[in-house]
């Protein structure tokens, strides 16, 4: 399941746009900031709500603290 969101921060003309989706295993939690061009992944653990504020607010917080481990993978905004 993919979720998108503007955290509203002013990184480039669209604001920042965060992509993630959690991985098919349910193991992970990929993300794409797309306004700084940075991909990561969450581990998840027995953790797996796929409910959209709790995907935001799981992603936004580890990627605020650098908890994350790079990823290549870019995910992709849909409009």
């Amino acid at each position: 399941m993919k979720h998108q969101w503007n955290t509203g921060r002013h990184y480039d003309l669209h604001g920042q746009r965060i992509v993630a989706e959690i991985t098919d295993d349910r193991k992970a939690i990929k993300f794409s900031d797309l306004s700084r061009h940075i991909n990561g992944s969450i581990p998840l653990g027995m953790w797996a709500q796929t409910e959209k504020y709790a995907i935001e607010t799981l992603v936004m917080t580890n990627y605020d603290f650098g908890n994350y481990s790079p990823s290549n993978t870019t995910l992709e905004w849909k409009e």
